[in-house]
């Protein structure tokens, strides 16, 4: 067999092992975080590009939604416009705000709750995250999102494993199909084996 094939072979077999193994460490490594919603369709739409494509310019866009919201009080969509982009740019600390603004005017969105709980939450502010998902599982006793986030805050915030597998069991119960339910009991479970 040819020299220069074998060490090219080799070469190409040391990249492959490389590629899989941070693969294998980007995703086992990640901490678990509440799941994202689809980016809503106002932080999404430009005049010049097609519907879906991200504007090019985002702080124009937020300049325009913080107009409207600020100019607008009571307009309850201004204010959850802003909030839903300043959640998909993962702003949280000012998504915070506009969400407050929301649920000032509706106080039983519990969408609106939901996403502000998870802002909390990427804030490391557990506490308040865990009081904002109870908030919005008052509003809609079986919300997915609320269930699945609050086990986390649970878990992550007070090392609560009582009540985050409390919070998993009604979101297997009442959602199995939900995205992250076998990776969320998969964490419980690891959490659970620990002394």
């Amino acid at each position: 067999m040819r020299r220069d094939l074998v060490i090219t072979a080799l070469i190409f077999a040391a990249i492959g092992f490389m590629g899989g193994y941070v693969y294998f460490r980007e995703t086992v490594e990640r901490p678990m975080q509440p799941p994202m919603r689809p980016a809503s369709p106002a932080a999404t739409q430009s005049q010049d590009l097609p519907e879906g494509h991200p504007p090019l310019d985002a702080s124009e866009r937020w300049r325009e939604l913080e107009a409207r919201a600020t100019s607008n009080p009571d307009d309850v969509q201004a204010a959850l416009d802003l909030a839903n982009f300043l959640y998909d740019r993962q702003n949280w600390e000012e998504a915070v705000t506009w969400y407050e603004r929301v649920l000032a005017l509706q106080p039983k969105n519990a969408d609106a709750q939901t996403d502000m709980a998870t802002c909390y939450f990427n804030l490391n502010r557990y506490e308040d995250s865990i009081a904002a998902y109870d908030r919005a599982l008052e509003i809609e006793p079986n919300k997915p999102q609320a269930l699945y986030g609050l086990a986390l805050a649970r878990l992550h915030g007070q090392q609560d494993r009582e009540g985050a597998r409390r919070a998993f069991e009604q979101l297997r119960r009442t959602s199995p199909d939900f995205p992250g339910v076998a990776l969320l009991e998969q964490a419980l479970d690891q959490e659970a084996a620990r002394p």
